[in-house]
């Protein structure tokens, strides 16, 4: 199967479902719901996302819908992204599609998301492109 090549990537949408239940057939190595292959190859490119991860510029609370980053970005709105969890609490990391992208500040850019989150997200006084700590 071939989605694409690196020269010239797939741009349109590709959906792949997967569906199983339970106590469906499990198949070793692979699971019960999978891409599994051997013997053949399944080639996928789409357009890269750059950056693959960035950081918020401030903390948001639970309930927000937006989020400022740093950085700029090539992501687009319908686009899904996780926000880590900033707790100990490793299940407060959170999926969310983009609705909008104010880009009034490309350096800064703010999501609008598609539904309020549910935890606090704490973001540190870290600057994008600086060494770790």
């Amino acid at each position: 199967m071939e989605a694409g090549t690196a020269e010239f990537p797939y741009t349109s949408k590709l959906t792949l479902t997967m569906s199983s239940k339970i106590d469906d057939p499990y198949l070793p190595i692979y699971g019960n719901k999978c891409i599994g292959l051997r013997f053949g190859t399944l080639d996928m490119h789409g357009v890269p996302k750059k950056p693959v991860w960035t950081v918020m510029e401030s903390t948001v609370e639970k309930g927000a819908t937006k989020i400022q980053l740093q950085g700029e970005i090539n992501w687009v709105v319908g686009d899904e992204i996780g926000i880590a969890a900033t707790s100990y609490v490793g299940r407060e990391g959170e999926r969310r599609f983009i609705e909008a992208i104010d880009r009034t500040d490309p350096k800064k850019p703010i999501l609008t998301l598609h539904k309020p989150l549910e935890y606090r997200h704490y973001a540190e006084d870290y600057k994008v492109g600086t060494k770790d700590p």
